[in-house]
């Protein structure tokens, strides 16, 4: 059965085009690797968050200057960057028995989805985001870092409904656990919001506006953060601590 839903969802990403080819192949990699490690109910976990992001991405698409058709929605490094760390999760837990290791999971895909709702849902937002270490200035819409009421509140509600799903596909048990893992996930969101606006590399164009595509300036005039440090890398490393510090608290 996790085999099927693998390939179907392998399939619409495709035909759809909300996979690359390089996407739709990482993954089949990585639902694979979290059906053969954690098993069924972890796979439709991270599942749940595939589809959400896919089907909020060309939610507005209007308003987000979305059009479709030209290319795939997202690649194989953004699904390697917010898939590879639940998937180390879930083999470290047939790995080291003992551990609450479903609550870490959980936490990460909460992660996941919070941060791609925010983005997706605060883009339709009418009221310009704010840079959340300084939420006096704004940031055109889609910047990392910039946050916005209504896209806040859907990630931590995003978080929440991944950790109920979860505790119904017996993940976790105990309620302060399930409490735990959507505060967490939320909270990687937060990490991811601070990080990309802190340390996420950016470029001001000649018109002043500021891009995370340098392509898409006429003229380029300052890269603004570490060249290194891009929007992948940030998912990646906020998704992999709010697994942590899942993982940690639910010890201590």
């Amino acid at each position: 059965m996790g085999l099927a839903l693998i390939a179907a969802l392998a399939v619409v990403s495709a035909t759809k085009r909300y996979l690359s080819a390089g996407g739709v192949a990482a993954a089949a990699v990585i639902g694979v690797g979290v059906l053969v490690a954690g098993g069924l109910g972890w796979l439709i976990v991270l599942m749940a968050f595939t589809v959400l992001g896919s089907a909020l991405t060309r939610t507005g698409a209007d308003l987000k200057g979305i059009i479709s058709g030209l290319k795939a929605d997202r690649g194989a490094k953004n699904v390697l960057a917010n898939g590879l760390p639940p998937m180390i999760i879930a083999v470290a837990s047939s790995l080291i028995a003992g551990l609450p290791w479903s609550v870490a999971f959980t936490a990460a895909v909460a992660a996941a989805t919070s941060d791609t709702v925010s983005t997706e849902i605060g883009m339709l937002s009418r009221s310009p985001p704010r840079r959340i270490t300084r939420p006096w200035r704004t940031v055109p819409p889609g910047i990392s870092g910039g946050v916005s009421a209504i896209g806040t509140l859907a990630g931590l509600l995003a978080a929440g409904a991944i950790s109920l799903l979860a505790a119904a596909l017996g993940l976790m048990t105990e309620p302060s656990q399930v409490v735990l893992a959507a505060l967490v996930g939320f909270v990687g969101n937060l990490v991811d919001s601070m990080l990309g606006d802190l340390a996420e590399v950016k470029y001001k164009c000649g018109a002043g506006a500021l891009v995370e595509d340098p392509s898409t300036c006429d003229q380029l005039v300052e890269r603004i953060g570490h060249p290194v440090i891009n929007n992948h890398t940030v998912n990646a490393i906020a998704i992999s601590i709010a697994g942590v510090l899942a993982l940690l608290l639910s010890m201590i």
